[in-house]
């Protein structure tokens, strides 16, 4: 007799059933930019046993941060757990013998893979995130995937693309529960660590980001090292609605994937903003911004730096800084006005943020305070000001 377990797990679908079922929709290949030494084995069934070794790296390392309890030690404690991640999201890479060139974001250069192991798939990863001294509760880790662009011998040329190149990338966050979210360029697919199975199972199919949200998470610890200009931004922030017509509110881990994981389901927008310290922002464009950022496109959102697309960025070397804006459309495409101007080619867009503003005024008409613009009517894009030139 069949368990209660086994019936309610007979219809799940796994990580590699989910990739197999849906390979002919990959845009992987079907025109991807890549070299005329693109052999039969760089297909589909190459990049899902390097997706399904990136899945058993997901799972060694999130079984290694739950045993270790590291999120109450010492910061200390946690330095071993990190050689152990990037030592483990190697190996995996390495025996699946599809990759040719592999960036960590805790290796100064890159690891070329030996000839005989060697396949035609770049990859870029930060094999442990979240891990700032004290490391934050939510841990998770972040990767992308390119075609090899060279014919030959692997060069840092293959890593150095924008990432609207990368054939696949994804994130996990070891929390209560491991999950890993993954995108290959058709739509994003979410799926949670059955402990009894050891097997990823498919709970969040065809993901779709909201189109604007209330929530915005940034480190207000900054504030005092950001510019005048991002400091009244957030100002901004604190007193006027989304276009949803809730008031806003901040929310802040402390874990780029765990904001982002939490903006990608609820919407929102996640920001960090070069400043003083970091003058051109300190996130990692290459297995940091890159990923997140088509992982966040493929579900609707948009991705920026406030000035530029990120995945039309192409890095100058792997250990990149970026600022980033990234979440709802509406909401980064707010910021992108702010430090852009209003955009002419979008006539429509002061309407759409008049008629949220128009909402909560009926409702709330005493918690909205506008400001009148010379040149503008009394809506809240024509009061704020262009934050650069």
């Amino acid at each position: 007799m069949k368990s209660f377990h086994t019936e309610s797990n007979s219809h799940a679908t796994t990580l590699v059933q989910h990739l197999l079922s849906t390979h002919r929709r990959l845009h992987v290949l079907e025109g991807a930019e890549s070299s005329n030494a693109t052999a039969e084995k760089d297909g589909v069934d190459d990049l899902i046993m390097l997706l399904a070794s990136i899945a058993v790296a997901v799972k060694s390392v999130g079984s290694a941060v739950r045993r270790r309890d590291i999120t109450h030690g010492s910061g200390t404690e946690s330095e071993p757990l990190e050689r152990l991640a990037n030592e483990t999201w190697i190996d995996c890479l390495l025996y699946s013998q599809r990759s040719c060139i592999l960036v960590s974001e805790d290796l100064e250069n890159p690891v070329v893979v030996e000839s005989n192991m060697q396949g035609k798939f770049a990859v870029v990863f930060d094999p442990l995130t979240g891990r700032s001294y004290p490391p934050c509760q939510e841990m998770g880790a972040i990767f992308g995937v390119f075609r090899q662009m060279s014919g030959g011998s692997p060069v840092i040329e293959d890593v150095m693309q924008p990432g609207r190149q990368m054939v696949a990338a994804g994130y996990a966050l070891y929390g209560a529960c491991t999950v890993l979210f993954l995108s290959l360029g058709s739509g994003v697919h979410g799926f949670t660590l059955d402990p009894a199975l050891n097997e990823f199972i498919l709970t969040h199919e065809n993901v779709r980001i909201p189109y604007c949200g209330h929530i915005y998470s940034i480190n207000e610890g900054y504030c005092s090292l950001w510019k005048p200009e991002i400091r009244e931004l957030i100002s901004r922030f604190k007193t006027e609605v989304s276009l949803n017509g809730k008031e806003r509110s901040l929310r802040y881990v402390g874990s780029m994937v765990a904001d982002v994981h939490r903006t990608l389901l609820y919407g929102g927008i996640f920001m960090y903003f070069a400043h003083q310290q970091w003058p051109n922002g300190k996130l990692k464009l290459l297995y940091e911004a890159s990923p997140l950022a088509f992982i966040i496109e493929q579900a609707g959102g948009k991705a920026s730096t406030g000035l530029e697309r990120i995945l039309d960025i192409t890095p100058e070397s792997v250990h990149d800084r970026i600022q980033v804006v990234i979440g709802s459309y509406e909401d980064v495409e707010l910021v992108e006005q702010l430090f852009k101007g209003p955009s002419r080619s979008d006539p429509m867009y002061l309407l759409r943020r008049s008629h949220s503003i128009e909402e909560m005024k009926d409702s709330k008409e005493e918690s909205i305070s506008f400001n009148k613009d010379e040149d503008g009517p009394t809506i809240l894009c024509s009061t704020l000001p262009r934050l650069v030139q």
